[in-house]
């Protein structure tokens, strides 16, 4: 059964981040994501780099060069592909001091997401959707497929203050939760990577 991996990569560092885990590699999602008769097509991943460049912190740029290298490095692995939003500012107000300050916001991601889901089930590019994701704004997504026959299997945290969108999770005919076993089996390891 040809199988696409789809990865919210934002929500999958902050599931990593809970666990206070790093150093995922890519390649190694197929081997942890598929189950036995699904055939790895593809797998994308989803992000925007962290910051936006004019007005940036000399941290801020440093954190935004560490994920560019990142993207940068991951699309040479063997059927990777990334495709990228942006990160643009909105003004946010502490409930507390009342001051404003600028906050980083995805932009497009879950566009994106939304619409290779559309084009792999409509165009019959695969027969299943691994969707590593949590965000109730692709259900609408989800849902159009239906009558393509293409079947989603969620992969979704549950740790700390994360979670997925019950919909969503109620939406998908597969559903996984990611664990801390399965994250740790996908990190790089010094003696064998």
């Amino acid at each position: 059964m040809k199988t696409a991996i789809l990865v919210d990569n934002m929500y999958l560092q902050n599931v990593v981040n809970e666990y206070g885990l790093s150093g995922l590699k890519p390649s190694l999602f197929s081997t942890h994501l598929l189950e036995p008769g699904e055939e790895h097509y593809m797998t994308y991943i989803f992000d925007a780099l962290p910051y936006p460049i004019v007005g940036a912190t000399p941290v801020q740029r440093e954190i935004q060069r560490k994920k560019s290298d990142y993207i940068e490095a991951i699309q040479y692995y063997k059927r990777i592909k990334v495709e990228l939003g942006y990160v643009a500012t909105k003004p946010g107000r502490c409930p507390r001091c009342g001051e404003t300050f600028m906050v980083p916001v995805q932009k497009q991601v879950d566009v994106k997401i939304s619409v290779r889901i559309m084009s792999l089930a409509w165009e019959r590019i695969v027969e299943k959707i691994v969707l590593l994701s949590g965000d109730g704004d692709l259900l609408p997504a989800v849902r159009a497929i239906e009558p393509t026959g293409v079947i989603i299997r969620l992969v979704y945290g549950r740790v700390g203050r994360i979670s997925a969108n019950k919909g969503l999770i109620k939406e998908c005919p597969e559903k996984v939760e990611l664990t801390r076993e399965k994250l740790e089996a996908m990190t790089f390891r010094p003696n064998t990577d």
